[in-house]
């Protein structure tokens, strides 16, 4: 990816968001009240434009794995190029690695454009948008995509956020419900459905796995505000990864489960030509919780 372009700002007596449409259209950083709602990139990541280093990344046409980069769809197979160093697998989609266009700016909304024609990363043409609004003390990110292909294509999406943790202020806690886990074997892929474990702090959590009927709704408590989050119909699914020893997690909302191009269920929405799938996500935040309220939760 081409060195970044100039940022482009949202702002408001709440808010203060800048953002990338050449980085792969992400979230630099979040701002709410002067405290970071999300992980901001480092001024190194942002020269060196690791996209995955920002603070949030869209994930179209699929999310997390596609395992081996192969799957089948109506009667024929196709060979995905494996898209990040070390990983046979190709993994979420081809938005975050492309520049989108800048539809429409203004102090407080931006809209974003990527057209994709078929190559080594996805065989199928497709139109992605996305949409960035602040308003009040809300976050409001929608992304679409729409099959240009003259076939049939499978599609998904949703989004990478990831939040800082701030354990020598407090822990982070996660509050949300899904109906099953997804357990990986070594190669990272799906290989048995279990029922969730309960949510601890996530201050102490090792943790990469996606988790299916979710509710679609969550809040997160930390020690400088309190996030509610409220997604959209078709964002059944969310993945939670909080690796060891990182000051960050990220709780990525999606269409579906890892590799649902080969099985897993719920399996990823199906395009006719021209159809439209969209899904939004809103980031509603209030002042942080008291400790005494979080132990009496």
């Amino acid at each position: 990816m081409s060195a970044v372009s100039p940022l482009l700002e949202l702002t408001s007596d709440a808010w203060r968001v800048r953002l990338a449409p050449s980085l792969g259209g992400s979230i630099i950083d979040a701002q709410w009240r002067g405290h970071d709602v999300l992980r901001p990139t480092t001024d190194e990541h942002l020269a060196a434009a690791l996209v995955r280093k920002s603070a949030c990344y869209p994930l179209v046409p699929f999310s997390n794995r596609v395992g081996y980069g192969r799957f089948e769809f109506d009667g024929h197979a196709y060979t995905l190029q494996p898209n990040f160093p070390n990983e046979p697998h190709a993994i979420h989609g081809v938005g975050f690695q492309r520049e989108w266009a800048v539809a429409s700016h203004s102090d407080t909304a931006l809209d974003l454009r990527l057209s994709h024609t078929p190559d080594a990363s996805w065989p199928f043409a497709f139109e992605a948008r996305q949409r960035f609004g602040i308003e009040g003390d809300t976050l409001t990110l929608t992304l679409s995509i729409t099959n240009l292909d003259a076939r049939r294509a499978p599609a998904g999406l949703g989004w990478h956020p990831f939040f800082p943790l701030h354990t020598e202020l407090g822990d982070t806690r996660l509050a949300t419900q899904w109906e099953s886990m997804l357990v990986s074997g070594p190669d990272q892929l799906p290989c048995e459905r279990v029922a969730p474990p309960a949510l601890q702090a996530l201050d102490a959590t090792v943790i990469d796995n996606c988790f299916t009927g979710w509710s679609r709704t969550a809040s997160i408590d930390a020690p400088h505000h309190r996030i509610d989050i409220a997604a959209s119909d078709a964002l059944r699914c969310a993945v939670l990864f909080r690796p060891e020893g990182q000051p960050f997690y990220a709780f990525e909302p999606v269409s579906h489960p890892n590799n649902a191009l080969n099985g897993i269920e719920p399996s990823m929405h199906v395009l006719e030509p021209g159809a439209t799938l969209a899904a939004q996500m809103r980031f509603t935040l209030s002042p942080p919780t008291t400790e005494s309220a979080r132990t009496q939760s």
